[in-house]
């Protein structure tokens, strides 16, 4: 299923670039591709991880014909800014986001992702990556990481991680996520542990950075007024 939602991806774009052509608008459009998180898969999409934040970003405007890649770290935040310098327009001073392509480019050094309440659940994560580490902070650690969620629970890999728990079948990495507690900060390597298993956090050969990622989440927080601590009754619909 995932692999037919992706190639019906490409064909809606494919015909969406044949028209850009047929019409010939093909060299004074910017073409941006991108998405959500996708399906609700276990450690993916709610979640302050790689496998939750990473999405597919395309980008081709007028002129460039060679394909590059980019390994500078990017945040959607940043892509209204980074539309409004291609073309050609003043990024407003109280825009957060910055540039990534164009006159006004500004290379992010930092970014950040968050967790609070999905369905029936209250939660509260933060998470900070660099291009090298990412760090998690857990503010209810004496809940589980799977917080019941009945419509995920529906899921059919949701369903089969469910049934494995309960014979007690699953791997020892596997099992972890069904931890009844959790630890209040996560560091991970992600050069060395892509799929974030191995939590530094406690290894002092990391202590510095970890002091560094726990500065820059808590001046990220104090800068965009976080109000993931208020009661949920008591905030304003804007």
């Amino acid at each position: 299923r995932q692999y037919d939602n992706v190639a019906t991806s490409d064909a809606w774009i494919g015909d969406l670039l044949e028209r850009l052509d047929a019409d010939g608008h093909a060299e004074d459009t910017v073409v941006v591709v991108t998405s959500d998180h996708g399906e609700g898969l276990p450690r993916k999409k709610r979640w302050p991880y790689d496998s939750g934040t990473n999405v597919p970003l395309v980008i081709r405007w007028p002129g460039e014909t060679e394909g590059t890649v980019s390994t500078d770290l990017v945040s959607l935040v940043d892509l209204p800014a980074t539309l409004l310098s291609l073309a050609g327009v003043g990024v407003p001073r109280w825009m957060r986001g910055s540039p990534f392509m164009g006159p006004e480019t500004d290379h992010r050094e930092y970014a950040f992702s968050t967790r609070d309440r999905y369905d029936e659940e209250y939660d509260m994560i933060r998470s900070v990556r660099d291009g090298r580490f990412r760090y998690v902070r857990h503010y209810y650690t004496e809940r589980p990481y799977v917080l019941h969620v009945p419509y995920r629970n529906t899921h059919p890999a949701m369903r089969e991680l469910l049934r494995l728990d309960a014979e007690d079948a699953l791997e020892e990495t596997q099992a972890r996520w069904f931890a009844d507690t959790r630890p209040a900060e996560e560091l991970y390597d992600l050069h060395a542990d892509p799929h974030e298993v191995e939590n530094l956090a406690d290894d002092p050969a990391y202590a510095d950075v970890l002091d560094r990622m726990r500065s820059a989440l808590d001046d990220w927080r104090e800068r965009t007024n976080d109000h993931g601590r208020a009661e949920e009754a008591e905030s304003e619909m804007r």
